[in-house]
């Protein structure tokens, strides 16, 4: 399938992994030596299969040879137990499962292409690996959900493989109870474990980056595999409901999920890519094709200008001098299984769903809704994982002619995991999510410590509308303390602008209402007032037009230049803000519109700009 739009992507990624292989070094030699991180990351085992894939499609025994450098390196590293470890630095193994994918994938690859000797190369280390997966995750466990998918797959090719029949039996326990076991009744898939990190009360969320990236993959590939039609029957019915989460663009909105703390706008920083399973799944749905196409795509204006590794968003370049190699070898292997293993679409130019004027769209299970126009699509998140957007913020806007306008950041940016997520840039931190805050005693509360707000959306006149309400609150050691202000914000989309009108009904004292609206600019930040508007350039060679009023507040004018930062996406932003003054108990109101500055597009008056 060398003339699928994968194979250029992949090919790339192949040559880039290639020209960082460590060859001089003797304790690394063979391995991917990250040039941001100065390390050799455990998965770089994940580029196994792509490497021989990248050898049997084209013939260069270049890619033969870096694949048996990686894969001498993977043996030389591998522990007593069978695993290997995530960083070498580290503890955890159970990204093995990940790499015995790779190598599993490799295998098959290689006898069916008449390769069987250099096959067999592989099969100790499928063999040992498999042994520790069976042990560790074959029954089932505490972590999150896509490690258990991912357990199913590999234990039914090693059941093969090495001839282990018990294998296959652990693999469709696993798939039932992590898999269609999780599912909600509208299609998304549960599993995320967030009890082992302060981010939800509850112990079983949703991220979306790895559900499509990893998990629905794994089912994908399961259910073709063992010819199991419930299981795929299953698949395409969260799949139709996942891809409801690409913007028209191809990014992928991961705003509100439980590991958005890794959300790189084209999916999720360490996990593989969506192309598995919209791939082995689009002789199902022809829109299947689209959205990986759409999104591969996106992932390729990542690369940026000049070549090399993929950065996490349109501003990555301008925060980091380096780039992580980690990323590059996930996207080789989730093209690499895309190209094997993917199917043929009835047709390739159906439309997914963000593609149509849908208006409304509400995903009871998770408090969030979509809004879409012909000019905008907007996420307004009510979800209720801790550290995410939430509290019925707009925690991604988007513009057809400019992209990004506005997206939500953690809410503090903590290093989970410390060779994953780099170090914040040098500047103050501040936060890139729109928000109301509100001062009082000294302390800060705010909507983005509100996991109890809700929300209701419709089209009026056409026109999409969503009213959220809550509670201004403060958060310590997870806990919540109201302030005494409740808040509504109701949000309307037109062809042309945005609109949101932020009502607050103060019972207690306050120092300050703020409310803060960042807008994603170009690289180098800037807004100038022009009368009743702010004019913030994109980047793409448009403005961006901002008004906000109400009684009692004021421009805060330092925040025209200021910067938001986010890492996770890489984002510049100009968090424009309005205050108030000390506020007595009443009701306040603000209003603010955004468009897009561009000739014969109505105003937000009505007249038509020239």
């Amino acid at each position: 399938m060398t003339e699928n739009y994968l194979f250029p992507l992949l090919q790339h990624c192949c040559d880039t992994l290639i020209d960082h292989q460590e060859l001089a070094d003797t304790a690394w030699q063979g391995g991917i030596r990250c040039p941001a991180c100065r390390t050799v990351h455990g998965r770089c085992g994940d580029a196994i299969f792509p490497l021989y894939y990248m050898y049997t499609a084209t013939g260069n025994s270049n890619y033969l040879k870096s694949a048996r450098l990686l894969t001498s390196y993977i043996g030389s590293v591998q522990q007593p137990d069978g695993a290997w470890l995530n960083e070498l630095a580290g503890d955890w193994k159970g990204t093995t499962v990940f790499q015995l994918l790779s190598l599993c994938h490799a295998y098959d690859l290689l006898s069916k292409n008449g390769e069987q000797t250099e096959a067999d190369t592989l099969k100790d280390l499928i063999a040992s690996s498999a042994l520790w997966v069976s042990r560790i995750f074959g029954n089932g466990g505490k972590t999150n959900v896509n490690y258990y998918l991912t357990s199913a797959v590999v234990l039914q090719w090693a059941s093969v493989i090495v001839s282990i029949p018990h294998y296959a039996e652990q693999a469709r326990l696993l798939i039932e109870r992590y898999g269609l076991a999780n599912m909600t009744g509208d299609g998304f898939l549960l599993g995320e474990k967030t009890n082992q990190r302060p981010f939800s009360r509850v112990t079983s969320t949703v991220d979306i980056g790895y559900n499509m990236d990893m998990s629905l993959g794994a089912m994908a590939e399961y259910a073709i595999l063992t010819g199991n039609e419930h299981v795929k029957e299953m698949t395409v019915h969260a799949l139709r409901k996942h891809m409801e989460m690409i913007y028209p663009d191809g990014s992928m909105d991961n705003s509100f999920g439980s590991r958005n703390y890794k959300w790189t706008l084209f999916g999720s920083k360490t996990a593989h890519g969506c192309q598995m399973a919209f791939m082995m799944l689009c002789d199902e749905d022809p829109a299947f094709y689209k959205a990986a196409e759409l999104n591969a795509a996106y992932v390729k204006e990542s690369i940026g200008p000049g070549g090399g590794m993929f950065g996490y968003g349109p501003h990555y370049k301008e925060l980091f001098k380096q780039s992580c190699i980690h990323a590059t070898f996930n996207k080789a292997d989730a093209f690499a299984v895309a190209l094997t293993y993917g199917k043929e679409p009835a047709r390739k130019d159906a439309l997914i769903p963000s593609q149509a004027i849908f208006g409304v769209r509400e995903y009871a299970s998770l408090g969030v809704h979509h809004m879409r126009t012909h000019q905008w699509m907007g996420t307004v998140s009510c979800y209720h994982v801790h550290n995410a957007p939430t509290g019925g913020t707009l925690s991604y806007l988007w513009n057809a002619a400019t992209g990004p306008v506005q997206i939500g950041s953690v809410t503090k940016y903590e290093r989970y995991e410390p060779y994953n997520m780099p170090a914040f840039p040098a500047m103050e931190e501040e936060l890139t999510t729109p928000r109301i805050e509100a001062v009082r005693q000294g302390i800060t509360y705010s909507n983005l410590y509100e996991y109890e707000a809700y929300a209701a959306s419709s089209v009026n006149e056409d026109r999409p509308e969503a009213e959220v309400h809550g509670q201004l609150k403060y958060e310590a050691d997870c806990i919540q303390y109201d302030c005494g202000i409740s808040y509504k914000i109701r949000y309307t989309f037109y062809d042309s602008f945005i609109e949101k009108i932020y009502d607050m009904d103060v019972r207690l004292p306050c120092e300050q209402i703020r409310i803060v609206e960042p807008i994603v600019s170009g690289a180098n930040c800037a807004a100038l007032e022009m009368g009743e508007e702010i004019n913030i350039p994109s980047g793409k060679g448009n403005v961006i037009q901002v008004s906000g009023w109400g009684v009692g507040f004021q421009l805060d004018r330092e925040s025209l230049t200021e910067q938001a930062v986010s890492v996770f996406p890489s984002i510049l932003a100009v968090p424009l803000k309005w205050r108030t003054g000390p506020l007595i108990p009443g009701q306040y109101s603000f209003r603010v519109s955004i468009r897009l500055d561009e000739p014969g597009v109505p105003t937000m008056k009505g007249d038509v700009k020239e």
